[in-house]
């Protein structure tokens, strides 16, 4: 009965999935085109992507997390609005494959008539924020150690021995 319900579900579950490709420049969703892109293949860091019409809307480079070099993510920028969001590209958003793709057909960002629906941009940057991009932008700490309140040292040659 279990495997029955498990089965279920999966088959639920693939059944109302959207099915997202990327070739030759167009997004499609289910065989229906839905954008066009320039840029995002797999070892791109950089993608524009573009309604049907031809109008940048997003556009997207891969960044290094700040203090690390190995660990990555995407800045997002939706374009005319003025709003931007990091994507973790540890979690899922890898290379663009369709799934950060995916990630924006989901949120429901796009409209249909291919313009970028600012109220749904602006949920998904309260779900994600700018995390990384906040950190590499804030200002850095330095810190002086300021020594001159000791007492000042003897002039000659100090030998210390065994401790």
């Amino acid at each position: 009965m279990k495997r029955i319900i498990l089965i279920l579900l999966l088959c639920s579950f693939y059944g109302f999935s959207q099915d997202i490709k990327l070739k030759k420049g167009i997004v499609t969703v289910d065989n229906v085109n839905w954008l066009k892109y320039d840029g995002c293949g797999g070892w791109d860091q950089v993608c524009t992507v573009y309604n049907l019409n031809g109008e940048e809307i997003i556009y997207m480079k891969l960044l290094s997390k700040p203090d690390t070099v190995d660990q990555k993510y995407w800045k997002v920028n939706f374009l005319g609005i003025n709003k931007s969001v990091d994507l973790d590209f540890s979690e899922g958003f890898g290379l663009i494959n369709g799934k950060l793709l995916k990630k924006f057909y989901d949120a429901k960002v796009v409209n249909e008539d291919g313009t970028l629906n600012e109220e749904r941009v602006q949920r998904m940057v309260e779900k994600y924020g700018t995390p990384f991009t906040d950190k590499a932008n804030a200002p850095s700490t330095t810190i002086i150690i300021n020594n001159n309140d000791q007492t000042p040292k003897r002039s000659g040659v100090n030998i210390n021995i065994g401790g």
